[in-house]
């Protein structure tokens, strides 16, 4: 944090944009935990205060799906809502709801990976009973995803977790990101497949996920522009 903010301060920025993969304290100056990173709670905008510099503060997969949303064009925004899904080192989802970033009051919205079971249903490929235990590179063994009954059961999860969710939001746009689905088109192919089957036909019967137009980029784009408006918000 040291080095950021003295960055900061070097290039003559008033604060810090971050985006974190982890969860953002309710009151969004402070992280309470990175779990797949190995992070503890951390008061960061005390930190960059300390420093003299504002701290604007969003779950990784938020600041994605903000910069998703402002990357389509005005036409393809009226269309409807956008939806990320992320597998990578864990399973998350960033949502845009009526244009509007939707967090949740414990900025927990998306969190589908710490939905509990998984270690229930399949004991022997995981130790965790949470949906990430099955779904998160974080928990997988290595070669577990080049092994077939691993990966249809992969594939069962994912598609329990993400087809009530799609049906109860139906969102106009499906991003999928994570190195997880970035780097196994096979893997990704298959989940639009089983989602095209369990959902209904007449509305989802061309479902597409798409990867991501920019990656990561569209993160940092998200986490910046989050950070400005919240300062014109404080300064109206």
């Amino acid at each position: 944090m040291d080095l950021l903010a003295e960055r900061a301060l070097q290039g003559g920025f008033g604060g810090l944009a971050i985006s974190f993969a982890g969860w953002i304290d309710a009151d969004g100056r402070g992280i309470s935990a990175g779990p797949n990173i190995g992070w503890g709670a951390e008061a960061l905008a005390d930190y960059a205060a300390a420093h003299g510099l504002r701290c604007h503060l969003e779950n990784d997969l938020d600041a994605r799906a903000w910069g998703e949303w402002q990357a389509l064009s005005p036409e393809a925004q009226r269309q409807g809502d956008l939806m990320v899904i992320n597998a990578g080192s864990g399973f998350a989802l960033g949502m845009v709801i009526g244009g509007q970033l939707l967090r949740g009051h414990h900025r927990r919205a998306g969190e589908v990976g710490h939905l509990r079971g998984a270690a229930r249903r399949y004991p022997e490929h995981s130790e965790v009973d949470i949906v990430e235990g099955i779904l998160g590179g974080a928990f997988h063994r290595p070669g577990d995803l080049d092994d077939e009954a691993f990966k249809a059961r992969w594939l069962d999860q994912a598609e329990q977790t993400l087809a009530p969710v799609i049906a109860a939001l139906d969102p106009a746009h499906l991003i999928a990101t994570g190195g997880i689905l970035d780097n196994r088109p096979d893997l990704l192919g298959a989940l639009n497949q089983r989602l095209i089957q369990c959902l209904p036909k007449a509305w989802w019967g061309t479902l597409e996920l798409k990867p991501s137009s920019a990656g990561e980029a569209l993160a940092r784009r998200g986490a910046v522009d989050l950070a400005e408006r919240a300062v014109q918000t404080e300064n109206r």
